[in-house]
């Protein structure tokens, strides 16, 4: 049995009807407006939000608005989360559990992001995200908290925001993590890693090309702890300046 549901404009409602797409277990979703709590559910195999990865034309999954709400727990392997999300005093809170999980999200895409707390859990291997945050775009003040548990992960984000506070704890092996903080007046990264054969890149930048803002106080901390053997570790902070 296939579920199919494709959810199209949620400003005021909801319309589902069937699809024709291969995946197992797949949501469409087009929304805008204001505080909206979304919970999404899916269990099985081939688990999709939205529709392909941004180099195709297919339907991707938008919201816009603000002060809403998302919690999206997938369980099961090959999830798939694609599409870009612009809100404003936004939660979210990502569940995955499984093998070979893919993400490909814009948070802020072509619009506001501002005052996002995320909270990220994945239990599972061979997983592979690619999330941007801010997105060049406006994004006053992120919280983002990731608990990755597994190997062979390929993890890359980029945090482009005025005030970024992004903590992540990571446990297993072969693990490449990538991760960028641009232009912000603060930032600050707290990381724990614990596994070998890791490859690890932080990039942190304080402040931005033009210089500190006007009567702020541009500052960076990272704050980390790998146990881990193997590993490759490269860290580059820098600010306004250099």
């Amino acid at each position: 049995m296939k579920n199919k549901l494709l959810l199209l404009c949620l400003s005021l409602g909801l319309t589902g009807f069937v699809s024709a797409a291969a995946d197992d277990n797949e949501i469409w979703i087009q929304q805008s407006g204001d505080n909206l709590t979304l919970n999404i559910t899916q269990k099985g195999y081939a688990n999709k939000v939205g529709g392909d990865d941004f180099s195709s034309s297919s339907i991707d999954m938008i919201l816009t608005g603000g002060t809403n709400s998302l919690t999206l727990l997938q369980d099961g392997d090959s999830n798939k989360l694609y599409g870009p999300f612009i809100a404003d005093n936004a939660t979210v809170n990502l569940t995955f559990t499984g093998d070979s999980n893919s993400m490909d999200w814009n948070v802020g895409y072509v619009g506001s992001a501002d005052y996002i707390n995320m909270l990220g859990t994945i239990d599972g291997s061979s997983n592979t995200f690619d999330i941007d945050i801010g997105y060049d775009a406006s994004a006053e003040y992120l919280n983002w908290d990731l608990d990755l548990d597994g190997s062979s992960n390929v993890f890359t984000t980029k945090v482009d925001s005025d005030n970024a506070v992004w903590n992540w704890t990571v446990n297993g092996s072969s693990n490449d993590i990538n991760t960028i903080q641009a232009d912000a007046s603060d930032n600050s990264i707290t990381a724990v890693l614990t596994g070998s054969t890791n490859d690890i890149d932080i990039i942190q930048k304080s402040g931005s090309d033009a210089g500190c803002p006007s009567g702020s106080l541009c500052s960076g901390i990272i704050d980390v702890s790998f146990v881990t053997s193997n590993a490759d570790i490269d860290i580059v902070q820098k600010d306004s300046n250099d």
